[in-house]
Order: C-alpha cells, then sequence, then structure tokens
C-alpha cells in the first residue's frame, strides 16, 4: 500500500500559513486542505463555507471525499471522532507523545480519530489526483497524532514568524465571514500570543527533533519565504520530493491565487487572482510599546534562535 505524503505545516497561528498552503495549493499536484484539523466540526456540525465559496457539504470535491471515505455526511460520526481526538491529540498531550510509553497510552484514545483520518487522508488524492496533501493545522499535537498513521508519509513544514508581529495580528480585530455564529475572529492578548508561540514552537522543535536527521523536519521563516518566494518554494519541493514541480509565481513576489478548497484558516484563503506576497511590519509603528515588550521579553530565547532581533 502507498503511503500518502502530507505536508504539514507546523507553527503557531497568525504566521503566514494561510499564504504559504495557498500558494503551494496552485502548484499541479499538490492539494490545500487548510486547517484540516477542523474538518469535523466545520465541515460535518456546521457545514462552514469551503475555499471555493460554498458550504462544504455543498463542495463538489469535499462531498465526493466524504461519499467515497464515510459513505456521506452521516457515516463518519463526527462527535465521537472530536472526543477522540481531545483525549489523545491536543497541546497538554505533548510530554506524553515524546516517550514510548507515552504514546502507547494515547493510542487506544485517538482510535476512532486516527483511523477516521486515515480514511480521509487516503480518500483525497483518489478524488483529486494530487500527490500531496498540503495540511496547515499547525497545532503541533494534531500533527504528530497524524503522523502516527501508518499509511501517511509526513512531511514537517516548521513555519515561524516574528512573534510580535504574530501578536499584534491577535489583538486585531478581524472579521470571521465563514461562520454563521461568529462576526469576527478569536483575539489573544500579546501576553497570551507570546506564550502560546513559545509554546508550540518549542513543542514542534520536541516532537520532531528527530525528524531533523532523516530529513522529515524543514524549518522557514515567513519573513525568509515572503522575501524571496522562488527559494522559498524550491526548497519546499526539495524537501518533499517534488523537485520539478511548477513554481506558481507570476512574478518575483506574486502568486495568482485560483479557487482553492480549503476546510479552515484565515480569512485571505477565499482571495483569487493576483496576491502579493510581502512582508506584514505594521507592527513595528502601530503595536504598541507595552505590548511589543511583552511579547519580546516572553520570546526571547527562541526570538534569538530563530534569528530576530530583540530590538
Amino acid at each position: 500500500m502507498d503511503k500518502v505524503k502530507v505536508l504539514y505545516v507546523a507553527g503557531f497561528g497568525r504566521s503566514g500559513s494561510t499564504v504559504l498552503a495557498n500558494s503551494l495549493g496552485q502548484v499541479p499536484g499538490l492539494f490545500s486542505g487548510g486547517e484540516m484539523n477542523f474538518v469535523w466540526k466545520h465541515a460535518f456540525l456546521e457545514n462552514r463555507l469551503c475555499g471555493c465559496g460554498r458550504p462544504l457539504q455543498e463542495c463538489p470535491v469535499w462531498s465526493d471525499v466524504f461519499s467515497r471515505a464515510f459513505g456521506g455526511m452521516d457515516g463518519a460520526g463526527a462527535q465521537g471522532i472530536m472526543a477522540s481526538m481531545h483525549a489523545g491529540a491536543r497541546t497538554r498531550h505533548v510530554g506524553k507523545m515524546l516517550t514510548e510509553k507515552g504514546r502507547n497510552e494515547l493510542r487506544p484514545r485517538m482510535e476512532e480519530f486516527l483511523l477516521a483520518s486515515e480514511k480521509l487522508y487516503r480518500t483525497i488524492p483518489t478524488v483529486t489526483g494530487d500527490r500531496v496533501i498540503v495540511d496547515s493545522s499547525k497545532e503541533p499535537a494534531y500533527g504528530y497524532a497524524i503522523g502516527m498513521i501508518p499509511s501517511v508519509d509526513l512531511r514537517v513544514l516548521h513555519l515561524v514568524r516574528d512573534p510580535r508581529a504574530a501578536a499584534y495580528s491577535w489583538i486585531k480585530q478581524k472579521q470571521q465571514p465563514d461562520s454563521r455564529d461568529r462576526e469576527f475572529m478569536h483575539q489573544k492578548s500579546a501576553r497570551d500570543s507570546a506564550l502560546l508561540w513559545d509554546a508550540w514552537n518549542a513543542a514542534t522543535e520536541a516532537l520532531w527533533r528527530n525528524e531533523k536527521k532523516t530529513g522529515s523536519y524543514l524549518r522557514l521563516r515567513y519573513e525568509d519565504f515572503v522575501s524571496d518566494p522562488k527559494t522559498g518554494l524550491r526548497n519546499i519541493f526539495d524537501f518533499i520530493g517534488e523537485p520539478h514541480a511548477e513554481l506558481p509565481l507570476t512574478a518575483e513576489a506574486e502568486v495568482r491565487m485560483g479557487v482553492t478548497h480549503t476546510v479552515s484558516g484565515n480569512p485571505n484563503r477565499f482571495d483569487t487572482g493576483a496576491v502579493k506576497l510581502e512582508r506584514d511590519d505594521r507592527w513595528k509603528k502601530q503595536m504598541s510599546k507595552r505590548d511589543r515588550n511583552t511579547v519580546t521579553a516572553l520570546t526571547a530565547p527562541l526570538l534569538l534562535r530563530y534569528g530576530y532581533p530583540l530590538t
């Protein structure tokens, strides 16, 4: 049985993963599914919008996937799958994932979730004809759990962004266009954002520390990607074994975005047409000094490790 190749974008939210994943989704042979950790809730329970603009249950791609994998929307048992996922694939479970004893304890808890996810990930290439699934869920524990599926060949792309830029994005109010229940996306304080940035990035390195030696882990700074997208994309193509993939660039730093079938993500997943890849450094002028100093102080060790200046 051939394994399903999954490029998992790990890291912290508001790190540019949607732009990166959607750019990769323009490449023939690569399918961008967005934040697939939300598929059970957003598709089966809430029927939110797909990146194509249709409700997920009416999207021709996802409705075909759900039909083939589960016999339709009622066949998966989304509530049970989510309960199984939450029982073993959350941030608090990272410590157990680091030891064989802990993994053996978690696996039975996640059995329903892992079996359903295997059906889902194996069905997507059958429907789309693509060779690589790009999953931008970012959560370290969820990604590690997906890597425990025997038929998944997981490649981890650790995407890092300056924590002050990420925190500024979390502080701002953003529209939530794909939800009937929420007008705006969740917000976080500078302190909470900084602590989670530390936790998720440290967890990503800890969980895949051995994969650094095997070639299944690659770290990329978002700022480097948008400054030189050609080099960043070429490095990713080599990393996933697709060295001859076509660059989706229409200019040095511009991607022409077509329709994608992302299940969740930042609202810019709905953007189509020419999208310029550029740094968003508004935080340097618009973020309060107090918030900026709070984030810098709380993230200083990793900030320096990833090559960001303290000032």
